[in-house]
């Protein structure tokens, strides 16, 4: 008969929701940006048809407020379990972003997009080329004609000019 060391199973710990932690963290932002908001100069009457400039902004960050909130009291639940690490592409994406932020500043919004919408496809895992080069010329084209001629919204001419 072996005698093999004896091993104490104790009950696991209870665990605090990562969530719940992502979801407090967003609040403190919304907080924050609200706060901002609180600094903007009313418009005059005339102009401002019945909706002041921090009107909006405060809509979005209240709904984003609620969502993380939904999602702290939801992270509570019993049968909630420890999801899966976050994919390396999550990261990429983000820094994708941020770039486009940057690069929309240097070069301009027109080539910002087209090399958004050429490297992101690509970064997500795609490789029908066929589908990518059109997507990436088209789609940034579309949302500068829309803002250009149909919103009469023009953004700083890049190196490109327009």
């Amino acid at each position: 008969m072996s005698s093999k060391p004896s091993v104490d199973r104790a009950a696991p710990a209870a665990r605090f929701p990562r969530d719940m932690v992502i979801g407090f963290c967003t609040v403190v932002l919304c907080a924050v940006a609200y706060w901002i908001t609180l600094s903007f100069a009313d418009a005059p009457a005339a102009v401002a048809q019945n909706v002041q400039p921090a009107t909006f902004p405060r809509l979005v960050i209240s709904v984003i407020a609620v969502l993380a909130v939904t999602l702290m009291v939801i992270s509570f639940r019993k049968d909630s379990r420890p999801g899966k690490s976050v994919p390396a592409m999550v990261a990429m994406t983000a820094a994708m972003m941020l770039a486009f932020v940057v690069a929309f500043e240097a070069i301009g919004f027109i080539l910002a997009m087209a090399l958004f919408c050429f490297f992101m496809p690509v970064i997500w895992g795609e490789r029908r080329w066929h589908a990518v080069i059109p997507f990436a010329v088209l789609f940034p084209g579309a949302i500068y004609a829309l803002f250009a001629f149909g919103l009469g919204v023009h953004f700083d001419a890049g190196i490109l000019g327009f």
